[in-house]
């Protein structure tokens, strides 16, 4: 006579099913997860690992456009360590006539520092130094991924340092363009505590980058539904730590300027399409401190130098201006 009942029997092929049924959940848990940590290891990639482009031509640009008033510029070729351990490149071009005020030029993403260059007689016009600086991962300075500001902003604070060290009381502005910008302004809520930095310029500033980057990731998608993307730079956010021990979360000028009181100029183009122009207005609203921003109209991505430079020269020096009589 067998020992087990029918109840017995019951009982068994229940804890059989939710044992499979628990395996199968995992499963479908550990395939989600792993779909999504590819996806989001693939964004990561796309944002942050690409090769910086560098053009071959770059360096000789450096040396055919150090030209101001028909006349030759000197220039001083610079390389100082990042708190990170590698390598940071720069040129200093000096005014023609002797100043202790320096612009420290801050370039986008997968650019160099000879986008600079087209800033260059504003600066000198202006009674200006110039350092033109490579960020890490682009151009000859080293690194080995973009963080978007995360960590640029240290590297540019070492650039703050070398330029206090050559000019102990001179006056210090830093003008960034697109990363370089959003750069700029989480350096800002660092120079907070000690006032190294006079002012500020970002043209064409994403206020906050996951913000930017669910922007994208619909587009390319051709979707309204932010919850996915939100999703997949869930999953992007943890390779980014595991990588460079920060994430796009991080990169949001727009938290860092509501405790920032130095001057800033922002400056976008209406037309932007990478980064939209309300970002420049977002930031501009939250910013603690005296602020000025201007969309120029019919502008893309960064291009308003290019589109306007009479008007583009004159709102940077009557800013520039403006901050000097105050001081």
């Amino acid at each position: 006579m067998s020992k087990y009942t029918d109840t017995d029997l019951s009982k068994s092929k229940r804890k059989v099913w939710w044992r499979s049924f628990a395996v199968l959940i995992l499963t479908l848990i550990l395939s989600i997860n792993a779909i999504g940590l590819i996806i989001g290891s693939i964004i990561y990639e796309e944002a942050s690992l690409l090769p910086a482009y560098s053009h071959p031509l770059a360096t000789q640009r450096l040396q055919q456009s150090l030209k101001y008033k028909g006349r030759e510029m000197p220039k001083e070729n610079v390389v100082i360590k990042s708190p990170y351990g590698y390598p940071l490149s720069g040129t200093f071009i000096p005014n023609p006539e002797p100043t202790n005020k320096t612009i420290v030029f801050v370039h986008g993403f997968m650019e160099n520092r000879t986008v600079g260059l087209n800033y260059m007689s504003i600066y000198m016009q202006a009674g200006f130094n110039l350092l033109l600086i490579d960020s890490r991962d682009h151009g000859e300075s080293g690194g080995d991924s973009v963080t978007w500001g995360n960590l640029e902003k240290y590297d540019l604070d070492q650039w703050i340092s070398w330029v206090q060290q050559h000019f102990p009381n001179g006056t210090i502005g830093v003008h960034g363009i697109s990363m370089g910008a959003a750069t700029a302004l989480l350096h800002a809520e660092l120079n907070e505590s000690n006032k190294r930095v006079a002012f500020y310029i970002a043209d064409s500033a994403y206020s906050d980058f996951e913000t930017l980057m669910e922007l994208q990731i619909n587009r390319y998608l051709d979707s309204n539904n932010s919850e996915i993307a939100k999703i997949l730079l869930q999953y992007a956010n943890v390779i980014s730590y595991f990588h460079s021990r920060s994430t796009f979360q991080q990169a949001s000028p727009l938290r860092a300027v509501q405790h920032v009181t130095t001057p800033i100029l922002y400056i976008h183009g209406d037309a932007d399409e990478l980064v939209p122009a309300y970002m420049s207005l977002e930031l501009q609203e939250a910013t603690k401190g005296p602020s000025e921003v201007f969309i120029f109209t019919n502008s893309t991505h960064g291009s308003a130098i290019f589109d306007d430079q009479k008007s583009y020269k004159e709102i940077v020096q009557n800013f520039i201006q403006a901050v000097e009589a105050q001081s």
